[in-house]
């Protein structure tokens, strides 16, 4: 049989969309360089750009104090006080090789342009793939509605106005899960090995995936993992053998400093007495929850509760005590993506409309909460940041049931959407 070549019509139809898709990521491109230039200072990204310039152009320490002023003017227009957060450089240094590309660039707006349309693209690819995991295709307006919302919630805003590595990271831990399901176990090792850092966002999820793979005997994620650390550590010892304690020094600094967000500093001012008693009592009941439904998921053969599971765990990390910020929330888009599916086979009476609903409170909240005549009168703070995970532990949890019971077939949601 011939192969079959593309006629003159097709060929020009692949490239009128390709060159709209080129358009399309210029424009996008050129907002976020404008929104990169007028909101934020991009807090999270900035070190790893200073500090990777410094290495590559001016032969300098990248964990240096001299790199971490540089920071810290961007973000304070001064140097940082004694108890202000310092912006140290906190990533290994045989990492730092991801942000070679945008170290490449001179201006850190455009850097942070490029990263900021790489999140956008980070928080489209969680909702859709927490979707694809849970085995539902909605509908064309609720899709929009949802990837909207993914996009235009207060979290996202400030993660994207940040730079922060939380979008990504998740994206790489949930690509991870995602080739474990389609067997593609050293490209699943790869993607936990890049995701090795800032732990208060991935530890959890991640030690829950390399614990799922031994219980399985999944030793290719392993290898996967093993060799690209291996590689990266190599080349990071060959152009900067004595990185780990100038690291070391950074992180301290930054730890030293870091007094954000925790459970325990909103329970402790709350409630001054047992406050500290109770934080801690969640933080046990969270990870003794965890732990088990890890277990029962991990020797099951529905894919549909891994990824649940895996839901519950980026859930949980906020509350776990890690000191956190707004922008770490964003991954919980992933999160509460993920409830919809099953909210919509719980709910037998006009399920978009309820899910949409959904949606829409969950969007509102933190502005809400935000909203000066109601900040001043709650914590809105407290509030703002431990009501999200909290929410979405609880969502999880009320389609439970769902996530355990075999799945519908075919034929009833078919006949569930003709219904409608």
């Amino acid at each position: 049989m011939k192969k079959r070549f593309l006629t003159v019509k097709e060929f020009r139809a692949i490239l009128a969309v390709i060159f709209l898709v080129l358009v399309l990521a210029a424009g996008l491109l050129a907002l976020n360089w404008r929104l990169a230039g007028q909101f934020g200072a991009g807090a999270d990204f900035l070190p790893a750009w200073q500090g990777t310039r410094a290495f590559l152009f001016e032969q300098t320490d990248p964990y240096s104090r001299a790199v971490a002023g540089q920071t810290q003017l961007e973000v304070y227009g001064r140097a940082a006080h004694a108890t202000e957060f310092p912006y140290a450089l906190d990533i290994p240094f045989p990492l730092l090789v991801l942000f070679f590309p945008f170290a490449l660039l001179p201006d850190p707006v455009w850097a942070r342009a490029v990263w900021m349309t790489l999140s956008e693209l980070g928080l489209l690819l969680l909702a859709a793939l927490a979707l694809r995991l849970a085995g539902w295709e909605p509908k064309r307006a609720f899709m929009f509605l949802l990837l909207a919302f993914s996009l235009a919630w207060y979290y996202s805003l400030i993660a994207l106005a940040d730079g922060s590595f939380s979008i990504l990271l998740a994206l790489a831990l949930v690509g991870a899960l995602m080739s474990m399901r389609d067997f593609h176990d050293e490209f699943a090792g790869f993607l936990l090995a890049i995701a090795a850092m800032k732990w208060e966002v991935t530890l959890l999820l991640w030690l829950f995936i390399l614990l799922g793979a031994y219980s399985a005997k999944r030793w290719r994620v392993f290898a996967g993992l093993g060799m690209t650390w291996f590689l990266l550590n190599a080349v990071g010892f060959l152009f900067y053998p004595d990185w780990i304690w100038p690291y070391l020094r950074a992180v301290t600094a930054n730890l030293r400093a870091d007094d954000t967000f925790t459970p325990v500093l909103f329970l402790q001012k709350w409630m001054p007495e047992y406050g500290a008693r109770l934080a801690l009592l969640l933080v046990a009941v969270l990870l003794l929850i965890l732990v088990i439904e890890w277990f029962n998921a991990s020797r099951g053969k529905d894919f549909r509760r891994v990824a649940w599971v895996a839901a519950l765990a980026l859930a949980a990390t906020p509350l776990l005590g890690f000191s956190n910020t707004f922008a770490n929330l964003a991954p919980l888009v992933f999160s509460f993506t993920l409830i919809l599916p099953f909210a919509w086979e719980r709910w037998e009476k006009r399920p978009y409309l309820t899910i949409s609903l959904f949606l829409i409170v969950f969007f509102a909240l933190p502005l809400f909460l935000r909203w000066p005549t109601i900040a001043s009168r709650v914590p809105a703070d407290g509030l703002a940041f431990l009501l999200p995970p909290a929410l979405t532990l609880l969502g999880l949890y009320w389609v439970r049931w769902y996530v355990l019971r075999s799945p519908r077939t075919w034929l009833d949601e078919a006949r569930r959407e003709l219904g409608r």
